[in-house]
């Protein structure tokens, strides 16, 4: 994002919110930088959990371990994650997910493609594993990182949030390549047999 011109590193006014809020005006950028990853990192993690992990009882706890009784990992990746996708859309379709300024189609289109993937990366981990630990702390660490540390520390200019973001192509896109990865390494791992 940065390197590309798609943002800024580092957004000064941001960091000074965070030293008022923290009551630590006296610190300097980058010490308040790393106080501020320190807490989202472990405080935002665990008041995160109970929704987190609430969310992957479901999808990756019960659907995935379904779907793979009916389907090849592919399957279970693409209709795992685009499910996942489509339970966010009334959240952005009403406006309370989401940016204001790239059109709603596209950031519908955009975040479901980002999600799918990361669904597919997730039902790797769920199956692999056996357990829902890792896609709950992938799920709470993308959550986090975007949200409250990667977004809000990047300068924007006006073509940023079409780039990054949830809603931005270029997590879309990355997920979308690590997600293929774990499609062709699931496949082979996991095979399908119809009963």
């Amino acid at each position: 994002i940065w390197a590309c011109g798609f943002g800024e590193f580092y957004n000064a006014e941001f960091l000074s919110e965070q030293k008022e809020s923290y009551n630590l005006s006296h610190w300097n950028d980058l010490s308040i930088f790393l106080f501020h990853f320190g807490l989202i990192s472990t405080i935002s993690f665990i008041v995160s959990l109970p929704s987190i992990l609430g969310e992957e009882i479901g999808w990756r706890g019960f659907l995935v371990p379904e779907l793979a009784k009916m389907m090849s990992f592919t399957g279970v990746g693409l209709v795992s994650g685009f499910i996942w996708a489509l339970f966010h859309w009334p959240l952005i379709i009403l406006g309370l997910y989401g940016n204001d300024v790239t059109p709603l189609y596209y950031q519908l289109f955009v975040f479901s493609v980002f999600i799918t993937a990361t669904g597919i990366i997730m039902a790797y981990f769920r199956m692999k594993t056996n357990s829902l630990w890792p896609a709950v702390i992938y799920h709470a660490s993308s959550n986090i990182f975007i949200q409250k540390l990667f977004t809000p520390i990047t300068i924007t200019n006006t073509d940023s949030a079409w780039y990054i973001d949830e809603f931005g192509a270029v997590m879309a896109i990355v997920a979308t390549c690590v997600a293929l990865y774990f499609l062709r390494k699931g496949n082979a791992e996991f095979k399908f047999v119809r009963t």
